[in-house]
């Protein structure tokens, strides 16, 4: 259990877990305690009953279409990555619905995620109070100001954990049978985390706290008597148009945020997000039934996008839009399947089970899943790794629940059947586990490898990228580093002879991570670095076109690709190019090259010897 734990409890002070760096050894610990889990009824044969947790298969036939479908993805690597992560999920799901069995210990589960998320709440008071933008150890980007994020970057982000933790909170302080320690902690953690929310100035997490605590309110409502719920349905919305009103009167920066998200005069993020959705509805026009794969929004994204900030784009900023481009509508209708079947399955028993307990975890999971999908509509928070697990983790206590109370009747496996049941699900793990770790290390070995590359030590940057090569062959960043690297040794050579031996070599590497991953435009322009070095102007320039059409958007293709043009002596062409970029973005170097061209022009057009009169 404290191997499952460690993945929502750590992750969340490791930035949200949303790099490699941390999720790898996370989701190691997940599968392992998840495989140790599956492998317990093999040594204790009165534990060999089966608890299916509602939607159980379905998530697990996600995962079998998404395998199936990373054959045919833009970046079958990048997949790969995608759906470990959607394996960890599934697989805490299950593990948690067959641990979390033993009296008491979902207080203990609840009561410590609360001290934990209470104590990065109180961590966030500070950096606000003392102005401060570092995030434990690094500097947070400027863009957010001094909005808190706690020991998250995003202040989005940590407004998603707040919005998953009130709900869970509410149903607590309202269940007698939670005790008075747990109830204690959890009106703290409630009357803590509102004020902080409010701080975050985040206004999908604003909207995603209405959206989970009013649903748990009016479930708990409901589950008292008709009156009460037709009470809440009434009072919250007064509740909620009240206190918007108060703090829209008395709070500046609620106004300039709430009128940023108006259509009318929307701020950079509203206007950033509306482009990314048009892109991303154009990209589903092209793959709308199987998508791109899963995992390669980031990739495949490059081409579609129709404005010019030089912005990365990693996700749609919808999560609904974004998983319809990378898994089709065919994968968006099994996560769909997933979450209502769930919820039709666990609302009529809000009345119907006999415990409070049950209906009133029963109702903060229906929050929780409230605030989350209500948040999903602005932003990206289905891809930050702990806040989900913490969402599965109180997903997986009110299945064990409902099984302890009888709600929910486990199977008995017959006895031919233990071993591979068990034995078989527990491999399975192992494997995944296994896979983790070629995936981290050849991610560890590929990072170390270019910041010694960056340093110039280009033997120990050899010897790193090599081994992330080696460690896991799919995985195309050490060959696009790689080449980078043969890349300098080559522009560095003075002899002429090694300069076209290890541009040779360069160019072997860059095919190689182009192959493995044709959206990447970095690897294309790294390509026509090296045509250029052998002499062969003409395939670079092809190259060099070629990273412009997967990235038309971002000004350092699109200059170079004038800059190789001019090289080459295509003047007219390569003035085309630069008054194009003048007119996106402008800037001194494109006017430089517009005024050299221009010059080239008109020398060319005096010196041409006269034409005949016709």
């Amino acid at each position: 259990m404290l191997l499952m734990l460690t993945a929502p409890a750590v992750g969340v002070f490791l930035f949200g877990a949303v790099r490699l760096w941390s999720i790898g050894p996370l989701m190691f610990l997940s599968f392992i305690g998840a495989a140790m889990c599956f492998a317990r009824p093999l040594a204790v044969p009165e534990q060999r009953t089966l608890r299916i947790p509602i939607g159980g298969w379905i998530w697990i036939l996600l995962l079998a279409y998404g395998a199936l479908v990373s054959f045919r993805s833009a970046v079958p690597y990048e997949s790969t990555i995608e759906l470990l992560k959607v394996a960890c999920y599934v697989a805490a799901y299950w593990a948690w619905t067959n641990i979390v069995d033993r009296p008491g210990r979902w207080r203990v589960l609840f009561g410590a995620f609360i001290v934990v998320v209470t104590l990065i709440a109180w961590y966030a008071v500070i950096q606000h109070g003392q102005d401060s933008n570092m995030v434990l150890n690094l500097e947070r980007p400027e863009q957010y100001g001094m909005r808190a994020s706690g020991t998250y970057f995003c202040p989005n982000h940590f407004a998603n954990l707040l919005e998953l933790v009130m709900p869970v909170c509410l149903a607590l302080l309202l269940l007698p049978a939670a005790g008075l320690p747990t109830r204690m902690l959890a009106g703290y953690g409630l009357v803590l985390c509102l004020p902080v929310m409010y701080l975050t100035e985040s206004r999908s997490g604003w909207i995603g706290t209405v959206a989970g605590l009013s649903v748990t309110a009016i479930l708990i409502a409901w589950r008292k008597s008709r009156r009460a719920f037709a009470i809440m349905l009434v009072t919250i919305p007064l509740v909620v148009a009240l206190l918007a009103g108060l703090l829209w009167t008395l709070s500046p920066m609620v106004r300039e945020r709430v009128s940023g998200a108006l259509l009318s005069h929307p701020d950079s993020a509203v206007q950033d997000r509306i482009q990314m959705w048009k892109d991303t509805i154009a990209m589903i026009r092209d793959n709308p039934w199987l998508g791109h794969g899963p995992g390669t929004y980031v990739w495949v994204h490059a081409p579609y996008k129709e404005w010019d900030r030089q912005l990365l784009v990693n996700y749609a900023h919808n999560e609904y839009l974004h998983t319809i481009a990378d898994y089709g509508f065919v994968g968006f209708g099994f996560f769909a399947a997933g979450a209502v079947w769930l919820v039709l399955r666990l609302l009529p028993r809000i009345r119907a089970v006999g415990r409070d307990k049950d209906a009133y975890l029963i109702a903060a999971l229906c929050g929780c899943m409230a605030a989350s999908f209500a948040h999903a509509f602005f932003d990206f928070n289905f891809h930050i790794f702990s806040n989900n697990l913490f969402l599965v983790l109180v997903a997986g206590i009110v299945m064990a629940s409902l099984y302890s109370s009888g709600e929910l009747k486990a199977r008995s496996l017959p006895s031919w059947g233990t071993w591979p049941a068990w034995g078989g699900a527990a491999a399975i793990l192992v494997l995944l586990a296994a896979q983790t770790v070629r995936v981290f290390l050849s991610y560890g070995f590929h990072l170390i490898g270019e910041q010694r590359r960056e340093l110039l030590r280009w033997d120990d940057a050899e010897r790193m990228l090599q081994w992330s090569r080696r460690v896991d062959g799919r995985n195309w960043r050490p060959y696009l580093g790689l080449g980078h690297l043969y890349q300098g040794r080559s522009f560095w050579d003075l002899d002429a002879d090694a300069k076209r031996e290890r541009a040779r070599e360069a160019k072997a590497f860059y095919e190689q991570s182009v192959a493995k991953n044709p959206f990447d435009a970095e690897g294309l322009f790294g390509l026509a670095k090296v045509h250029n070095t052998l002499g062969e102007d003409e395939r670079a320039l092809e190259y060099m076109r070629e990273s412009v059409r997967r990235n038309p958007r971002h000004l350092f293709y699109v200059s170079h690709l004038g800059l190789q043009l001019r090289r080459m002596g295509r003047y007219e062409e390569a003035l085309a190019i630069f008054r194009d970029a003048r007119d996106r973005w402008g800037s001194d170097m494109i006017d430089i090259n517009i005024r050299f061209l221009q010059e080239k022009l008109a020398e060319q057009k005096e010196s041409a010897p006269p034409q005949p009169a016709p």
